[in-house]
C-alpha cells in the first residue's frame, strides 16, 4: 500500500488490495469523469484471484506500427481463422501508427511506405545485378499485395459489429507509439484471459487445439500469475545469490508431485512465513556489492524462467492498472528509451513482484 500511493497528489490513494473477484481496472487520467464514478473504484488496482476456473472465455492482443509485417499476420490462423479459436471472443488490434497509414496502406497508396526507413539501406545494394533486383521486386509487389488485403480485411472487420476483431488506434487515445500500449488499461479488454502475440510471431508454434488451450487450463489455475510458452531466464552476477536462488527453488519442488503443481497445491518451504502465499517469494536487489541481474536474450530455459516473451503469454486483465500505475512511471520511461525497449522485462518482473510468485511455463510442443 505505501509502494503504490501517490505522493504527490492527495487526491488519489492507490492501493493494492487483493480480491476474489474481477474488478475493472480504470486508474488512468484519460478516462473520463463519468466513467470514473460509474466504475467507482477508479483509485485501486485489485490483484487477481489465484484462481479464474470460471473463466471460459478469453482476449487476444496484438500490437503493430507499419505494414511490415502483416503478410506474415496474414497466413496465421489466428486471423485467418479466428472463429475457430473456441472462447475467443474478442480480438484487439492494436495500431500504433495514424489512422491514416492504415487507410493509405488499405488503399494501395502505400508505395515506399513499408520501406521508408530502409532506403538507405537499399542505396547500399545499388550495385546488385538486374536478376537480383528484379526477383526483389517481384517479392516487394507480392508482400505489398498481401498488406494491402490484410488491411482492408482489418478496417473491414473493425466496422462489422459482429466481429470479434476491433483496432484500438492509440494516438488517438493520447497515447505515443509505444509497446507497452498493449497493456493500456484504455483497451478495457472485455474478459478477464487476455493472450498476447507480436506482430512476428512466431504464430505457427501456438496452434490453438494443441497448444493455447491447455495454456488457458493452465492459466486458470494459476490466474495470478502471467503464463507463457517463450520464456528467457535471468541470472544473478554473483554466485553466493545464484546458489541462494537454486537452493530455495530445491527445497520447493523436492515435495510437489505433478498433480500438486498443476492444481496449484504448492507446499510452504519450511523456511516461509505464515503468509497467506502458497510459495517463497525471494526478490533479489542491487545491494552494497552492486549485485545485477543478467539478462539472457538467446536462451529459452524449459524451467525456472523468469521472463517471458508477449507471444503466447497469458495475463489477467487486472494487471493492465498495475503496468500502467503513475507510481511506475520512471520504469515504463527506462523500457521506452533502452535500446531493446524491454516491455517484456518490466512486464514479468512486475508481475512476479505484485503477485510474489514466478511466471509459470507450458510447453509448445509435444514430445514423444
Amino acid at each position: 500500500q505505501k509502494w503504490l500511493r501517490n505522493p504527490h497528489s492527495n487526491k488519489h490513494r492507490n492501493r493494492a488490495i487483493r480480491t476474489n473477484s474481477t474488478v475493472t481496472n480504470v486508474h488512468d487520467d484519460a478516462y473520463s469523469n463519468n466513467h470514473d464514478q460509474a466504475n467507482g473504484n477508479s483509485d485501486a488496482c485489485s490483484l487477481p484471484p489465484s484462481k479464474s476456473c470460471h473463466v471460459e472465455t478469453y482476449t487476444a492482443i496484438l500490437l503493430s506500427h507499419n505494414g511490415d509485417r502483416f503478410p506474415k499476420m496474414a497466413t496465421a490462423s489466428l486471423f485467418s481463422k479466428t472463429r475457430s479459436w473456441k472462447g475467443l471472443t474478442e480480438l484487439i488490434f492494436v495500431w500504433n501508427a495514424p489512422r491514416s497509414d492504415l487507410e493509405r496502406i488499405a488503399s494501395g497508396d502505400d508505395n515506399n511506405y513499408d520501406d521508408n526507413n530502409n532506403k538507405n539501406d537499399n542505396n547500399d545494394y545499388s550495385n546488385t545485378n538486374n536478376t537480383d533486383s528484379n526477383s526483389t521486386n517481384s517479392n516487394s509487389a507480392n508482400s505489398n499485395s498481401t498488406s494491402q488485403i490484410f488491411a482492408q480485411q482489418l478496417l473491414r472487420r473493425h466496422d462489422d459489429p459482429s466481429d470479434p476483431l476491433r483496432i484500438f488506434y492509440s494516438l488517438e487515445h493520447g497515447l505515443s507509439d509505444d509497446l507497452l500500449n498493449r497493456y493500456h488499461p484504455l483497451l478495457s479488454p472485455r474478459n478477464e484471459a487476455l493472450l498476447y502475440f507480436d506482430d512476428d510471431g512466431p504464430f505457427s508454434s501456438f496452434p490453438f487445439r494443441s497448444v493455447i488451450h491447455p495454456a488457458l487450463e493452465l492459466w486458470k489455475r494459476h490466474s495470478d500469475v502471467q503464463i507463457g510458452g517463450r520464456p528467457r531466464h535471468l541470472s544473478f552476477s554473483s554466485s553466493s545469490s545464484s546458489r541462494r536462488l537454486e537452493t530455495a527453488l530445491h527445497r520447493q519442488r523436492e515435495s510437489v508431485t505433478l498433480p500438486m503443481a498443476i492444481d496449484g497445491r504448492i507446499p510452504k518451504p519450511p523456511s516461509s512465513s505464515s503468509s497467506s502465499s502458497s510459495r517463497e517469494f525471494i526478490p533479489f536487489c542491487r545491494d552494497t556489492h552492486r549485485e545485477r541481474a543478467v539478462y539472457h536474450p538467446r536462451v529459452f530455459p524449459d524451467f525456472d524462467a523468469r521472463i517471458l516473451l508477449p507471444t503466447g503469454s497469458i495475463l489477467h486483465s487486472n494487471y493492465l492498472c498495475f503496468i500502467w500505475h503513475e507510481a511506475l512511471e520512471e520504469l515504463r520511461e527506462y523500457a521506452r528509451r533502452h535500446v531493446t525497449r524491454p516491455d517484456d522485462v518490466y512486464v514479468s518482473v512486475l508481475v512476479a513482484q505484485l503477485a510474489g510468485k514466478g511466471a509459470r511455463t507450458f510447453a509448445r510442443k509435444r514430445t514423444k
